[in-house]
């Protein structure tokens, strides 16, 4: 397939009655009718079979090309030869002892290899537990409350994070928060900034140097890469006012570079969260760090400093034995290098199936991730996405789905599954919305 001709695109057939009697047993018994955040558009909800590569096939056969890869993990697709080896063969093994072992602790050595600021490591089970204990261990260390973080960034879902994340009525420096339940007091403690605005970051350290114990940073924020300076502005005013600089590299960590984006950028912070690409696709996550903050997590620290941090499953040995599959396409067989040109490659496309389509857009993102956002303004923050044309946006979306791409409406994830042929199909199946929405050059003719 050329990826520079538009095909016709064939338009999925309609759900079966079976499947949408099963799509509605699943919303009176789920709430939301989803086991998480992302939801096909109302009236394409479809039930998953099975994966295959870079598809997934519904209960009917249908097959939609797969640009959410679960969120972010599915680097090698699904059921990738060599993960199915390792889990069959850690399995026989035992798949989880809660005690540790030798390949949990070559997996830190990896980590302490490739990572700048990692020279101790735990292990977690997802990113908000990773997050949550980076924000905890800091406030611990740090005998501070408050902490900054970013409009627009997502950090998982616990109460110090769930704050001005989505398209909520933010006023910077106020936080909005994002679900009822949350304990009383915790929003008092949190300020939300304007991402890429270094000034902002400096002022609120510089006027309370002792109220914040973090600032917590997406160094890509969602889809928006930083501007030249912002990450080095955060670690200047960090080091000056004893400020832990904590970087979720969740989705960046291993996807930009071996060492993440705090390779890929140069710049260092004290903590950082690593998942998602990790193991391909199983619950696993890790806190990363500087050997005098994360030593405060050991039993026997001093009482006021002491960050308590246990869980069953954390470093669970089918996970690790993933984890080493991963790093050594994405490190060892410069599987991070293929991505990078991957990305680039998919956001000139992307790019130019717009500008030919006569509508604005500017297609953001860093390594094998990215997002159009229709606009003819820069997009550096939230503020700016928030001002673009986001109800062409989620239409376009719901279009391709009828194409048959799955992915989320506010972020695209590549992995190295994919290849010429697939943006091909992406592309062409954004060409045919732009045609069936009668939007760019045909609705101004």
């Amino acid at each position: 397939m050329s990826i520079d001709r538009a095909n016709d695109v064939v338009p999925l057939a309609p759900r079966s009655p079976d499947q949408r009697a099963l799509v509605e047993r699943s919303q009176s018994l789920i709430p939301g009718g989803t086991t998480c955040a992302i939801v096909p558009p109302e009236g394409l909800e479809f039930i998953i079979e099975r994966g295959e590569g870079a598809y997934v096939h519904d209960v009917d056969g249908r097959r939609f090309l797969d640009f959410l890869l679960g969120g972010g993990p599915l680097l090698l697709g699904h059921g990738n030869p060599r993960l199915i080896s390792a889990i069959v063969e850690q399995a026989g093994r035992g798949t989880h002892h809660m005690g540790l072992t030798r390949r949990a602790v070559e997996l830190v050595e990896r980590f302490v290899r490739y990572v700048p600021c990692a020279e101790m490591a735990r292990f977690t089970s997802s990113g908000s537990e990773a997050t949550f204990h980076a924000l905890r261990l800091a406030r611990a260390v740090t005998g501070r409350q408050g902490i900054i973080k970013f409009d627009g960034a997502y950090h998982g879902h616990h109460d110090l994070a769930a704050w001005s994340y989505e398209f909520s009525p933010t006023r910077s420096p106020e936080p909005y928060r994002e679900s009822a339940g949350i304990q009383a007091g915790v929003g008092e403690q949190i300020v939300v900034l304007t991402f890429n605005d270094a000034r902002a970051v400096r002022d609120a350290l510089s006027a309370e140097p002792e109220r914040f114990a973090a600032v917590i940073c997406e160094p890509v924020q969602r889809a928006i890469p930083p501007q030249p300076g912002f990450l080095e502005a955060l670690r200047e005013v960090c080091d000056r006012t004893g400020t832990v600089l904590v970087f979720d590299e969740i989705v960046t960590g291993f996807r930009l570079a071996p060492g993440g984006a705090q390779e890929h950028y140069g710049v260092v912070p004290d903590l950082a969260t690593f998942g998602k690409a990790l193991t391909g696709g199983l619950p696993f996550s890790a806190l990363l760090g500087r050997r005098g903050l994360m030593e405060h997590l050991e039993m026997g620290s001093p009482e006021d400093q002491f960050s308590f941090h246990c869980g069953t499953y954390n470093g669970y040995a089918l996970a690790v034995a993933c984890a080493h599959v991963m790093l050594d396409v994405l490190v060892e067989e410069s599987g991070v290098d293929h991505l990078a040109a991957l990305g680039e490659l998919a956001r000139e496309k992307v790019e130019r199936v717009f500008v030919d389509a006569g509508i604005p857009v500017q297609v953001c993102g860093a390594g094998p991730v990215l997002q159009p956002y229709f606009t003819d303004q820069p997009v550096h923050d939230h503020r700016a996405v928030r001002a673009s044309d986001l109800a062409f946006s989620d239409a376009l979306h719901r279009k391709m789905y009828e194409a048959g791409i799955y992915k989320s409406f506010s972020k695209t994830y590549l992995g190295l599954i994919h290849d010429d042929s697939h943006i091909g199909e992406l592309t062409d199946a954004m060409r045919w919305a732009v045609r069936e929405l009668g939007a760019g050059k045909r609705a101004s003719a």
